[in-house]
């Protein structure tokens, strides 16, 4: 009888030891496709971001140097140097509190969120 428990008790863990490890998998598995389909964008919009600098710069006689310059620009409006546009949120121009990049309205008045940069995610 004793046995019997025993081997129960080890059955059921080991079923759950399974269980846990087939759930572990299959989320490494979607993050691996995320980590993915993330590099694949990025090298997509390098790809565009390189062709628009090259018909500017053909177009225009735009140096690499003030583009670099422009670059330095955007990154300091929010006041720090981190090669990240606007980390920081704009006030509302209705109420005043700061609001969420994520959002399209205020989360206090209902005020419409006009963008601050055009490309601005």
């Amino acid at each position: 009888m004793q046995w019997d428990i025993y081997h129960q008790d080890s059955y059921e863990s080991s079923q759950i030891d399974h269980s846990k490890a087939s759930k572990f998998t299959a989320s490494e598995s979607r993050r691996s496709e995320v980590v993915t389909l993330l590099a694949a964008k990025v090298d997509s919009l390098a790809l565009t971001c390189q062709a628009l600098w090259e018909l500017l710069r053909d177009r225009t006689r735009l140096t690499k140097e003030e583009l670099t310059e422009k670059v330095n620009e955007i990154d300091l409006r929010d006041g720090k140097v981190d090669r990240k546009m606007g980390s920081r949120g704009q006030p509302c121009s209705q109420c005043g509190r700061v609001l969420s990049k994520r959002r399209m309205r205020c989360l206090y008045c209902g005020e419409v969120v006009d963008k601050e940069h055009m490309f601005q995610s």
